[in-house]
């Protein structure tokens, strides 16, 4: 059907996904970026992030924790690391990984890998956010 974009989410050790949307909206390494039925090819790394997906006159959110985001003619394909609609997450789970992030952060260590556990606290607020944007 015109004005769809065929989108698949794919992750390690989980079922993959596919949709039909209108509009999608990715958080790349480089920045959050739309896509839109006929957009220009391209591949770019995903951001730990939301990406907001419209179809049928929903507004679906979806966390992703990192990987590539491919745009062809024809459709996108997510390949993260992790993928998860906002409805399905654990918000109190979240939570406490974000507490426990922000904790790592407050009282650094000579072991403490900042890089780690900055992607942990970026992981969890991207949880949190497609939590909470999904209207629970």
């Amino acid at each position: 059907m015109a004005g769809l974009i065929p989108l698949q989410f794919c992750a390690p050790e989980r079922e993959s996904l596919s949709l039909e949307v209108t509009e999608m909206i990715i958080p790349g390494a480089d920045g959050v970026f739309s896509v839109l039925p006929g957009h220009t090819p391209l591949l770019s790394t995903l951001a730990p992030g939301v990406v907001v997906v419209y179809a049928g006159g929903r507004e679906d959110h979806y966390a992703v924790s990192g990987g590539f985001a491919e745009v062809k003619e024809d459709r996108v394909v997510i390949l993260a690391d992790t993928f998860e609609h906002g409805e399905k997450i654990d918000i109190e789970r979240a939570r406490a990984a974000e507490r426990r992030a922000q904790e790592r952060l407050k009282k650094p260590s000579d072991d403490l890998d900042v890089f780690r556990a900055e992607l942990a606290l970026a992981r969890a607020l991207a949880r949190i956010q497609a939590h909470s944007r999904q209207g629970y």
